[in-house]
């Protein structure tokens, strides 16, 4: 992530989820916060520049859109009806 600052660049760098295959991706608000351009920088390698992102800053999250060449591996997500105590 960049941006500008009284003319000086920045970069900063946070974690987050990929959401889906199609390539959302789920963030901290504070982590695009002001940038100019946003760069994904995955485990394997990769690294895609984002499409477009926007953050809450109220709730600190925000959703970053990449356009991959192959389907992204994301999270799976539980059946909540079969979720019991302590899970």
């Amino acid at each position: 992530m960049g941006g500008r600052n009284g003319g000086r660049t920045y970069q900063n760098s946070g974690s987050g989820w990929v959401y889906d295959t199609l390539g959302h991706i789920v963030t901290n608000a504070h982590v695009v916060d002001g940038a100019d351009e946003v760069t994904v920088k995955f485990s394997d390698g990769r690294e895609l520049k984002a499409e477009k992102w926007v953050g809450d800053s109220v709730t600190d999250v925000a959703i970053i859109v990449v356009k991959p060449d192959k389907p992204l591996p994301s999270v799976r997500f539980g059946d909540s009806d079969q979720m019991q105590v302590g899970d």
